[in-house]
């Protein structure tokens, strides 16, 4: 069978129909029609990431240090990377890039300093086409802070004269425009004057900049300091840094630009332990959330990552996620527009010969997910950054010292596609009346019929080591993202001999107890001891009921999400999401099915 005419009468549909499942399906599982007869699972396809998505591009054939990229949001494709160039005397160095597919043409290279210059920092103002602001430490002219405006002219750039925002020794300078303000940007950095951390605000007119006056944001000595506005907040940015007077914690502050002045609320810490090579970039389809990404010396080295949410002048902080269990190096993020919650995240992987890496991750409220790690330069990768070109989906750069080619300076493109779905417009079948084992046959209620229960019923819990640690499998498939809906009962049985020493429980923190949870118990019971016949644990999805994570009480990494969908109503019209769940609302692509009878059923039928 290939499509619903072949099996079912115009116009009709009966209750239940046997079929044969094209994996796991658990009960209430709203399924397609596949080509060959069987039936899968509605579901989103996830991210389709090709990182590397194209090949190494060289763009400066000397050691280069100290970079920084970013795309012109104004014109499509084009990005400017600056840098130190040790090749030519450690002079300020920028060049122009352009995309084209997944391959990188670059123009000539421009010296803006002839100096020895470091900690460059770059950013374009989004409302001025081609003008951007490279800030660094020019270490001819006694370390001080320097900034220029460089104006960016088909492959070719022209720079106005230079600017000094602080006149004693400047490390660690980080930039960036405020898209909601008009040639206004802040550039944060370390100041030795009085070793603290400082910030200033610039103004560009043509080829000038104009700087209000300093302003203190910690009275310590800071390092790594990285700063990125809110898009959907004006005027409001966040720094994250390394605060050496409260012993190296990682640590947040919010700024607010007040014409040239800077008003700040109070500092957050995100990690309490010695944190290293940060990066921070705010969603900018989701207002107040940003994600800060570090090397924590508190957790072995590893890549670490947290969500913090602004509210006025405050910031709170979600829990730590780890994306790189091993020493991690230089870091960089950058979100993506139009696809809320996206990210990527280039590191150096020292657990992995140093090589350039890069993960995608997602956020839910406080909580990130990753996907795999994707390996983008296989030779020591050394000062990386990154950016996404806001006007080609899913397209980012990153550039980097190549140490397996002579230190070159190196760029290449990655790609990140959108979401995808199995389900169309015409081949969605129907729900599952039953579990049904991958393989086996089973009842589907199919359209034209009417689905009763259509959440609820018991999962078969087993544990397997894949290669990493004994993780859950719930019937069969690993660490499977479950879907519970308010008002239903699921029983997960742990008799299996598998589940011995690996009590199954709920929080509302991922990991739960291994990363500072506890245990969830509202409407939870347990019975008898896992691994023997009888055991399980059992839960009626309460009202209301916070998104859930299941893990085990004695063993770290083995769980996986719980997520919680509104009861049933009564008299509203469903759809079936790309996800496979079912919502009174609809988001392209989704297919209405019908209409709800009661709490429990839903008629099949609809036109």
């Amino acid at each position: 069978m290939s499509n619903l005419s072949e099996l079912l009468p115009a116009g009709g549909g009966g209750k239940n129909v046997n079929f044969v499942a094209s994996g796991v399906l658990p009960n209430g599982q709203a399924v397609v029609l596949k080509s060959n007869g069987q039936v899968e699972a509605v579901s989103i396809s996830g991210l389709a990431e090709s990182i590397p998505a194209g090949s190494e591009s060289v763009f400066n054939s000397g050691s280069s240090n100290y970079k920084s990229i970013s795309f012109d949001p104004n014109n499509s494709g084009k990005f400017v990377i600056s840098y130190n160039d040790q090749g030519n005397s450690n002079y300020g160095t920028a060049i122009v890039g352009t995309i084209s597919g997944t391959s990188i043409s670059f123009g000539s290279e421009y010296v803006f300093d002839t100096g020895y210059s470091v900690y460059t920092s770059l950013s374009f103002d989004p409302n001025n086409s081609g003008k951007f602001v490279v800030c660094y430490r020019n270490n001819t002219n006694s370390n001080y802070g320097t900034a220029i405006v460089g104006t960016v002219s088909g492959t070719s750039i022209s720079f106005g004269s230079k600017y000094i925002f602080n006149s004693s020794t400047t490390n660690y300078t980080n930039v960036a425009f405020d898209p909601n303000n008009s040639g206004k940007f802040v550039v944060c950095y370390g100041a030795t004057d009085a070793a603290r951390g400082k910030a200033i605000v610039g103004t560009v007119s043509g080829t000038s900049i104009s700087f209000g006056s300093e302003s203190v944001f910690n009275s310590a000595n800071i390092e790594y300091p990285f700063l990125s506005f809110d898009p959907n907040n004006s005027g409001k940015f966040v720094i994250g840094y390394q605060d050496q007077g409260n012993s190296a914690y990682g640590t947040a502050i919010i700024g607010t630009i007040s014409g040239t002045s800077i008003s700040y609320g109070s500092e957050s810490v995100f990690n309490s332990a010695n944190t290293r090579y940060l990066s921070l970039s705010f969603d900018p389809d989701t207002s107040g959330k940003f994600v800060v990404v570090y090397h924590d010396n508190g957790n072995s080295y590893y890549g670490t990552a947290c969500v913090g949410t602004v509210s006025g002048t405050s910031i709170s902080f979600g829990s730590e996620f780890v994306f790189n269990s091993a020493n991690t190096g230089e870091t960089s993020i950058s979100f993506y527009t139009n696809n809320s919650g996206k990210f990527v995240a280039c590191y150096r992987d020292a657990g992995n010969s140093n090589y350039g890496t890069a993960i995608v991750g997602t956020i839910s409220g406080t909580s990130i997910s990753f996907g795999s790690e994707s390996v983008f330069n296989s030779g020591s990768t050394n000062y990386l950054s990154s950016s996404f070109d806001p006007n080609n989906s899913g397209k980012f750069v990153v550039c980097y010292r190549d140490g397996g080619n002579s230190n070159y300076g190196t760029a290449i493109v990655g790609q990140v596609s959108t979401l995808g779905t199995n389900l169309t417009s015409t081949n969605f079948l129907g729900i599952t009346d039953a579990a049904i084992s991958s393989g086996a046959a089973g009842k589907v209620t199919i359209k034209g019929g009417l689905k009763t229960e259509l959440a609820g019923g018991t999962f078969a819990v087993t544990v397997t080591n894949p290669g990493s640690g004994n993780r859950y499998y719930i019937n069969g498939v690993l660490q499977y993202t479950l879907n519970l809906r308010e008002g239903f009962t699921y029983k997960f049985d742990q008799s299996a001999s598998s589940n011995s020493g690996h009590p199954f429980r709920f929080s509302t923190t991922s990991n739960g107890s291994h990363a500072s949870g506890s245990e969830y118990t509202t409407g939870v019971t347990t019975s008898g001891t896992p691994g023997n016949a009888g055991a399980y644990t059992q839960i009626v999805v309460a009202a209301s009921a916070p998104t859930l994570y299941y893990y085990c009480t004695n063993h770290s990494g083995m769980g996986g999400t719980a997520n919680t969908l509104a009861a049933i109503v009564p008299n509203s019209v469903y759809y079936v999401q790309g996800d496979g769940t079912l919502s009174t609302t609809t988001t392209s692509p989704a297919v209405r099915i019908g209409k709800a009878l009661s709490s429990t059923s839903i008629n099949l039928e609809f036109s």
